[in-house]
């Protein structure tokens, strides 16, 4: 409760702005009926922001989120996905699809990029793009 308060309060630890925006990115996915699988998966290769299920448990959705606080900025945070990070995120989608493949043999996989935009006072507002790009595998 304590630390609730202090949060509300703009007191105690501030967390940075992508944090912030994965969080809300996953409440909204939760809120359409996405289950979480796993947040910030770190390998040597690289980092999956989150791991979802979709609606109907058949996919597994790897999702990069794109977080802005910058108001004066004319292009929207997803559209910093380049295809540098879309190879990045395929090979940790392979990997993990490797690793786990007795879980997760029969689930597809899916890319799909969040974009949140953090205003001082305002209600977060997010994008979400499903089937963003496809996996060369």
């Amino acid at each position: 409760m304590r630390a609730r308060l202090a949060g509300l309060l703009g007191i105690g630890r501030h967390r940075p702005p992508g944090e912030r925006g994965e969080r809300v990115a996953e409440r909204y996915l939760r809120r359409h009926g996405y289950k979480p699988v796993a947040r910030n998966l770190r390998n040597v290769a690289g980092e999956i922001d989150l791991v979802m299920l979709t609606p109907d448990r058949a996919t597994l959705v790897i999702v990069e989120v794109k977080t802005s606080e910058d108001r004066a900025s004319s292009v929207a945070p997803e559209h910093r996905v380049g295809v540098k990070k879309q190879r990045k995120l395929t090979t940790l989608a392979y990997q993990l699809k490797q690793k786990h493949a007795a879980r997760l043999g029969g689930l597809g996989v899916r890319f799909d990029v969040v974009g949140v935009d953090l205003r001082d006072g305002q209600r977060p507002e997010v994008r979400h793009y499903e089937h963003a790009f496809e996996a060369a595998w």
